[in-house]
């Protein structure tokens, strides 16, 4: 899995799901949930909905393929069994 989520957006992700998660206290349960939600997206450095729009803060942006037939070569080369 590739990182989507550049350095500032990682900060940024920090600081705004730490602030969602104190205020969870006044706010309710569903509030903490969106701060842990924030906290681990910028922990683990990969964002879904920034997936699902091939969308990416980094600074090394990778070129996505857009052919997503399965027709296309594979990057690994062929499987081979383990006997």
């Amino acid at each position: 899995m590739l990182s989507n989520i550049g350095k500032m957006d990682r900060l940024i992700r920090i600081a705004v799901a730490f602030a969602i998660a104190f205020g969870s206290i006044y706010l309710g349960v569903l509030w903490a949930i969106l701060g842990i939600v924030i906290l681990l997206t910028a922990i683990i450095g990969w964002c879904p909905i920034y997936a699902m729009f091939r969308l990416s803060t980094t600074k090394e942006q990778e070129e996505i393929p857009t052919d997503t037939s399965g027709e296309h070569e594979p990057r690994c080369g062929p499987r081979r069994l383990l006997k």
